[in-house]
């Protein structure tokens, strides 16, 4: 009885421990279960094909392109100014008045001279005329009816400058007058009512909102890269819900800096943009046309290179590539496949070649 008793201890024991490690093994026990390396979970994209553009981003400044300032074409006090800073103008509206008491003057002492000119002038051709009558009679020389002819001559010479001055004193008085010459806003005045405006001397400054230009700045290594003509995409702060495309329409040095330049853009106001205001802007520099696109997390360093897993017969195939630029969580792929392959993304980094995989 003893003897029996240990040996179903000893079968018991051998049981218990089979058990254990069939409980540790985690895996059931299969009849017949194929033994190998497990297939591990990946995600899977198709190489895309598409037109992609490298771009340029930065910063600038939207400015009219009509923008003159008025300056004082006479010397003259300022009498009335009819707008302030900020109102909307319209083309030939009354801006600012300056005092023409001077210059009706000078008017009026040309058309009295011009009068008396006249009235000299005509005096003096019936006296050539008489001289030339009496000539015929010789009862006067000829040098008298010269003398005559001349004297008329010079009279005449003084009405037509004396006419002159009474063209200049109109345009003077018209110069007093400050008007618009284009619709727009009043940027800035400089002048008061009661201040001299020395002629020359800036009065008001205008610029019009219709059609604007964008000033955008470019780092000086970039020369190279830009020229007129090249695509823009513009967005203002302002109005973030408008776009406005346009294209670069001239290069400029930046006034004050050596080491950068100048992009200039124009553009018709699609509504609500104001000079001054800041844009951002996008210049595209150049495109890939049907570039081989693929996400960056499916490129894998390995010691033979960069490569990118394929999936083909529920495995991972490994391929050498030659990588191209960045666009923004794509990478384009220069050489090493083609459009439409099934390329691994999630999972890729831990595969190697023609390990087993399942797409979930």
């Amino acid at each position: 009885m003893i003897r029996v008793s240990r040996l179903m201890s000893r079968s018991m024991a051998v049981l218990g421990l089979g058990v254990l490690l069939s409980a540790c093994s985690g895996e059931p026990e299969t009849a017949g279960a194929p033994s190998g390396p497990r297939a591990l979970p990946v995600t899977v994209v198709a190489v895309q094909s598409e037109d992609v553009a490298v771009t340029a981003r930065t910063l600038g400044t939207v400015v009219s392109k009509h923008s003159p300032t008025l300056s004082a074409e006479v010397g003259a006090r300022v009498l009335r100014i009819h707008v302030d800073e900020g109102d909307e103008l319209a083309a030939g509206q009354l801006l600012l008045e300056l005092d023409d008491g001077d210059f009706r003057l000078e008017r009026q002492r040309a058309q009295a001279e011009i009068q008396r000119l006249d009235a000299l002038i005509e005096n003096q051709q019936r006296r050539l005329d008489r001289n030339r009558s009496l000539l015929s009679q010789k009862v006067v020389s000829q040098s008298d009816v010269d003398l005559a002819d001349a004297e008329l001559r010079a009279l005449q010479g003084q009405l037509q400058a004396t006419r002159t001055q009474l063209a200049q004193a109109e345009r003077n008085i018209n110069r007093t007058r400050v008007t618009a010459p284009i619709a727009g806003r009043l940027e800035r005045r400089w002048v008061n009512e009661g201040d001299w405006a020395g002629q020359g001397e800036p009065l008001l400054h205008l610029s019009s909102d219709v059609v604007l230009r964008a000033q955008l700045p470019y780092p000086e290594h970039m020369a190279d890269l830009l020229r007129a003509g090249l695509n823009v995409q513009l967005h203002s702060p302002a109005a973030p819900d408008l776009q406005v495309q346009t294209r670069i329409t001239e290069l400029r040095p930046a006034v004050g800096s050596s080491r950068s330049l100048l992009a200039m853009a124009e553009f018709d106001n699609p509504g609500g943009w104001r000079p001054g205001a800041s844009v951002d802007a996008e210049v595209e520099l150049y495109r890939y046309a049907e570039a081989l696109l693929v996400p960056d997390v499916s490129v894998v360093q390995r010691p033979a290179g960069k490569v990118v897993f394929v999936l083909e017969d529920g495995k991972a195939s490994q391929r050498l590539v030659e990588t191209g630029r960045r666009f923004g969580d794509r990478i384009q792929i220069r050489d090493g496949l083609n459009v439409g392959e099934p390329v691994i993304v999630d999972g890729a980094g831990f595969l190697a070649d023609g390990a087993p995989v399942r797409v979930e």
